[in-house]
């Protein structure tokens, strides 16, 4: 009897660690707004101009839910996966229709040597500007995705399958990534392919992120025109003094295009702050610039303004609200929003956020 309570003890422990060599999380955030903008254009049958007030989701943050595991493999190694998907809180559907995970969809190794995960995932350039942007490159105030490479770093871009990519461990402070898109064009493996580099320091109070993306669009699989390469460099840093962070951002995009066609090219510039407003609330700010160098175009530059305050109910849980406007020259329509060209794009959201 005491022999066969002693086995029935020892398979116990056993299984109590194979159990806790293993997890499985279920994460998100639940992000709903009211939302009001403008396109400052006049209303004309048949198209969305003027003034439209709505219930949204993802004001702050997009709306997602995930699932996130890791098995401990021995001697520091192990395997680990991601899937996630986004939704628009307020309707319930899928924010990419017929797409179970458009957001994250990976399973990869880590260890000492750093970390390799494949499949639907984030750019380099993503994970770079994202740690910049005051906003985080998201919600409705964010100028990343509105502003920056002339508007161009949106949900089709930004997030990227069929990609392989390694982050290194941290060497004091220094840390890198390196990512690569299979084309997975028949007979020619250079057509649709991307790649993308990343040096970052973060350390104290500076954080420093360089980061270069090469895109092929051989067969229109990016946003822009068939035949499109577009190359992208990304400087960003932040200094944190404490009550106030500040945030600066520098890139420049060319698009090389199939003649006889002009190259476009771009440049873009952000300087933005966030200050600490007592002990549960924060004030955000930035203004960017989209500066369009393209041969032959003028008055086709975009700028735009953000300021924000988000208020902590609890760690999970913030109030936010916010208000952006973006400044169209004569050829230009950026901001969001059903923007025109030579129209000036206002929005003021109010919401609550919550994460799981």
């Amino acid at each position: 009897m005491k022999k066969s309570l002693l086995a029935l003890a020892v398979l116990g422990a056993f299984a109590g660690a194979a159990s806790a060599q293993s997890s499985v999380t279920v994460y998100g955030i639940v992000d709903m707004g009211i939302v009001s903008s403008s396109n400052g254009a006049s209303d004309v049958a048949g198209q969305a101009n003027g003034r439209k007030t709505s219930l949204d989701s993802g004001g702050q943050s997009a709306s997602r839910i995930g699932f996130k595991g890791t098995e401990d493999l021995g001697n520091g190694l192990k395997a680990n996966f991601v899937l996630e998907n986004g939704f628009s809180a307020d309707t319930g559907d899928l924010a990419t229709a017929n797409s179970l995970f458009s957001r994250v969809s990976t399973v990869g190794l880590s260890g000492n040597f750093g970390a390799v995960n494949a499949g639907r995932q984030t750019t380099v350039l993503k994970d770079a500007h994202d740690q910049i942007d005051p906003f985080g490159a998201a919600g409705v105030l964010g100028n990343v995705e509105r502003i920056f490479y002339n508007g161009s770093e949106n949900m089709t871009s930004h997030r990227v399958s069929n990609t392989v990519k390694y982050t290194s461990p941290s060497f004091s402070g220094f840390k890198a990534q390196a990512a690569y898109t299979f084309g997975e064009a028949r007979g020619d493996n250079g057509a649709n392919r991307a790649y993308g580099l990343n040096l970052g320091y973060a350390n104290g109070p500076l954080n420093v992120q360089l980061a270069y993306n090469n895109k092929d669009n051989s067969t229109a699989t990016f946003p822009y025109a068939q035949g499109t390469k577009q190359k992208t460099a990304f400087l960003g840093a932040t200094y944190d003094f404490g009550m106030f962070k500040l945030h600066g951002a520098y890139a420049d995009t060319k698009n090389d295009l199939v003649a006889p066609a002009v190259d476009q090219k771009y440049r873009n510039a952000m300087i933005g702050a966030s200050f600490k407003a007592g002990a549960a609330g924060t004030v955000l700010a930035s203004y960017a610039i989209n500066d369009t160098k393209t041969t032959g175009i003028n008055n086709a530059d975009s700028k735009q303004f953000a300021i924000g305050y988000t208020h902590d109910l609890s760690k999970r849980t913030n109030l936010y609200t916010g208000f952006a406007r973006t400044s169209n020259d004569a050829a230009a329509a950026l901001g969001g929003f059903d923007a025109r060209a030579d129209k000036n794009v206002s929005v003021v959201t109010v919401g609550v956020r919550h994460k799981f």
